[in-house]
Formats: structure tokens, sequence, C-alpha cells
């Protein structure tokens, strides 16, 4: 809020009130009324207040000579937030933040760049006006959860639960990430809900990566009262459970009215009450969740969001695998083994026991029925063709193929008639296929599909097997014809007497040298 120059008046932008500037620094910078914080303060280590920042803006300041301030929607250890009218696009509304230039940190704007969630707002704009740094936020609505708790007291629960559920979904998506991010900052200030009833998750000034062997940032050490679990208020270490312990104590405040007992003081001895105490229409497995939640022990919370959301969705961790694991589809009635009927089911295998069969529902509703005979008349095709190609394939593989023994003609003997020696393997006949007996529905007339393809395999298979026996028999009478015909040929060829061999005599002109040798003796 803007100090008037004047009087030293600061008006609250949370209820209108008007604080001279002594009476709030003498109220630890608070507003006489609604005992709302009116400027940003400058703590120490120990708590003391050293001075301030600068004080929050007042309704219709303007800020950067654009947005126009309408009220504070959150105040934290660091900024605040306020929603602002744009006075360059009409009717247009933004949440903007406002923190100290000295104790911005970057970041959180490099943090939310890198997120892309509708429950977690989008950075349009950022600029610097009189030392604090603004960043303009997508946001179309005018309250939080803050401000509808303090018009309404108490929320109801069926009110409350589609919220709960959008910011579960908002922190499951933070904690999943690699490496998980953890807000740390969780209360009802900084949960906003546009006109649509969407919720918001904003603040993320102090939220920090869950690495182990990274320490803290400094701005991320900060708690809010009642709100912060035991382990970030002693600075021993925090993660997604503390995140958990946040978000219960959220839900415990909008349920109840209250925020439960700050985490010191119930070390300290004080006691915890649980919501149920405190309110009568609150389900037993919320109030069960609730509490062991807000449980001091970081050990004994629940150790996700979805463990967590569980109370309120009616659907167990536990349930749920076991759902995903034994939920089966009934394609057909189609047994491939000997069935038996009983009369809780259509078709039992004998594998499997009565007793461990699953339940049969009896209410279904006849558009599941239809959605059930459509996909088992599409897996049934499938699987039909996959048979019939691999069967057939099989079927070709298993015939045998004749082993003709060729003989070579002797050269020195040509017209020596050798007998042509052509043996056929015996032509193995297809097998028989066994069809498991089929439980035909009373209301199903004419054969089954799988009647209907067995017949296409055996015509198949007897088609396949006159053309490998015709096959056969042309090609033995080709060979035969081909050896009658070289005999033949050879038969027409006369056979002609071998010529003797001439010497050739040396010319008369080179006569041999026989050196000492008389001519004619040796």
């Amino acid at each position: 809020m803007t100090q008037t120059s004047e009087a030293n008046i600061h008006t609250c932008a949370k209820c209108g009130a008007q604080t001279e500037e002594q009476q709030a620094v003498s109220n630890e910078y608070k507003c006489k009324q609604c005992d709302y914080e009116l400027a940003h303060l400058d703590v120490a280590a120990n708590g003391a207040i050293r001075g301030v920042f600068g004080w929050l803006k007042e309704p219709h300041a303007e800020i950067g000579g654009r947005y126009q301030v309408e009220t504070v929607l959150g105040k934290g250890g660091f900024g605040a937030t306020y929603l602002v009218k744009d006075q360059r696009v009409q009717g247009k509304r933004w949440a903007l933040k406002e923190i100290p230039e000295i104790l911005f940190d970057e970041y959180e704007v490099s943090l939310l760049s890198q997120l892309d969630h509708p429950s977690i707002p989008i950075i349009v704009d950022r600029f610097t006006d009189e030392g604090m740094v603004y960043l303009v936020l997508k946001f179309g609505g005018t309250k939080t959860l803050a401000t509808e708790c303090k018009q309404y007291q108490q929320i109801a629960y069926t009110t409350l639960k589609p919220w709960i559920i959008q910011l579960a979904d908002a922190l499951s998506y933070l904690h999943n990430r690699q490496p998980p991010i953890i807000h740390r900052d969780l209360k009802p200030e900084n949960i906003l809900i546009d006109n649509q009833d969407r919720v918001m998750l904003i603040d993320f000034g102090i939220a920090k990566e869950s690495i182990a062997e990274t320490a803290t940032r400094t701005l991320g050490r900060a708690a809010s009262h009642g709100f912060s679990p035991p382990e970030q208020v002693m600075g021993t270490g925090t993660d997604v459970r503390s995140d958990i312990y946040s978000f219960a104590a959220t839900i415990y405040f909008a349920l109840v009215g209250k925020s439960p007992v700050a985490a010191h003081e119930r070390v300290a001895g004080a006691a915890f009450q649980s919501p149920s105490e405190l309110v009568s229409d609150i389900p037993v497995e919320v109030d069960t969740m609730l509490t062991k939640a807000l449980n001091l022990n970081i050990n004994e919370r629940p150790q996700t969001i979805k463990e967590f959301l569980s109370a309120f969705t009616g659907i167990s961790q536990v349930a749920e695998a076991a759902e995903q694991t034994t939920k089966t589809v009934q394609i057909s009635d189609i047994q491939f083994g000997p069935v038996v009927n009983d009369k809780t089911s259509r078709s039992t295998p004998l594998s499997q026991s009565p007793e461990h069969s699953p339940p049969v529902q009896h209410n279904k509703s006849k558009l599941t029925g239809i959605a059930a005979g459509i996909l088992a008349v599409s897996v049934l095709a499938a699987g039909g063709f996959y048979w019939f190609t691999r069967d057939t394939a099989d079927d070709a593989s298993d015939i045998a193929t004749p082993k003709v023994e060729t003989t070579t003609i002797d050269s020195a003997n040509p017209l020596a008639e050798t007998p042509a020696k052509v043996s056929t393997a015996a032509i193995t006949a297809p097998q028989e296929t066994v069809v498991a007996p089929t439980v035909i529905p009373k209301n199903d007339s004419g054969p089954s599909a799988l009647d209907i393809l067995n017949q296409r395999r055996a015509s198949q298979q007897s088609i396949e097997t006159e053309s490998v026996e015709e096959k056969l028999k042309a090609e033995a009478a080709a060979a035969k014809e081909r050896k009658r015909k070289a005999a033949a040929l050879l038969a027409k060829k006369p056979r002609k007497a071998a010529k003797p061999r001439k010497q050739a005599s040396a010319p008369a002109s080179k006569q041999p040298n026989w050196g000492n040798q008389q001519q004619g003796t040796f």
C-alpha cells in the first residue's frame, strides 16, 4: 500500500480500512482492522523486524503506467500478488506479483518458464518499477481460496472437492518431474480461483527442486505459520511429503474455518484436533486421511499425492493396481480347451476353479454389450486371419518334396539302358483340425465364425494337396519323356570305326644325326 505524503495514512487493500503509519508500525506493520500486513518487511534471522522494503499498493493505484490495482490477492514473506486491471486492453485482468528488487530471485521465473499445466500460471510480462520487480501472470478470476474462506467461514466439502482434485493434479505434475519440484508454500492465499471454478497455484518464490546433494536456497527457507510442516520450520530438509502436509493444512483450513495448530507448537506439546472434532459433515475417510497427512513424522504421512487423493476420489492405490492387473475383456465365448458350463459363467475353462472365477456383473448396460460385441468380432477376425496364415504355411511345409534320382549316360556305352529311378515320397495328408467344443449362445443361429474358418482352411488345404499331386505327376512324365528322346537320338547315330593313326615320315632333307652309329643299326 502506498503512503500518502500528507497524512501518512495507509489504506488496506484487503478490507479498505485506513491505518496511520505510526499505528501500523506499533502493530508490526499490520492493518488495525483485519490484521493484514501492510508492507514488505525486512525480517532478521531471529524474527525481529528491522524495517520495510516498501508499502503495499492501495486500491486504484497505477503500476507501470498500465495496470490498476483492484485488490490484493495474497501476501507472502517476500512478495504480494494483486488483482489488476489492464488499462490498455479493456476488461482484461491479470494477477500481478510484486517482489522487492533486493529480494528478487530469478529462480521463480526460470522455473515457471519450464512448466506447462492448466493450474500453473503463465508469465506474460516482467518489468521493474520503483524498486520493485513485477511478474504479470495470466489469470481470469477475482478471488482466492482465502477470500472464499473469509466470506463463507467454512466451505462445504462438496464445493471444495473439485478444487482439491485440481490442486492434487497440479502437485502430482510438479512432484513427477525430474527432479521433483516442491512448492513449499501451499496456503489459501496462493490458490487462485477463476470465474469457471478453475484453480491456479501461484507463488513459486520459495519452491525448490528436490535434489539430495543441493542445498536449499536462502529464500526457500521461509515458512507459513500453521501451514508449513515441522521439517520446513526447523530446516531439516523437505520433499514431496512436505507439500502433502501443507496441502492437508490448507484443506483443513477451508473445511474448519481455521488453520491447524502450528507444527512448532505441536512439537512443544499443543494438542491437535482432527477436523471431525470441529465439523460434523466431513466423511470419515477424509478425516482419517487429513489427520494422517498432518502427522509430525514425515514417514507416517501419505507418501504420494495419489495416495492422499484416494480418500477424496474413493479409489485407493491398491484397488487401482488390482483393477489394472486383473481386469479382463471377454472377447467371445470360444475357449481353447475343454470347457464346462455352469450357472455363473457362460464358459469356464476346466483349469479354472469356479470359486476363483471373477464375479459376474448382472447389470450390464446395452451400450457396454454392443461395444464388447464389436470388440469381440474385431479381435476374432484378426486372430482368425493370423491362425489361417500360420497354419497354411505349416501345412505346406509338411508336404514332402519328391526325390528324383537322375542317372548319368556312360560315354563308353551310351546305348546301355539304365532304368531311371524316380522315387516319390508319400504325400503326407493334412492332419484333421481338432476344434474344441464351442458353447453357442441360445440366441445364436447358423455356423460360428470358427466353423467357417475351419471349413475354409480344409478346402484350401485340399486344393493345395491336389495341385501338388498334379505337379509331381507332370514332372515325372516330363523326365521320362526327356530320357526317351535322349535314347532315341543316340540310337539314330551309327558308330564309326576308329581309323589307325598315320605315322608321319621326316623330310628327306632333314635326316636324323645318328652320331658315330652306322645308319640302320642300333
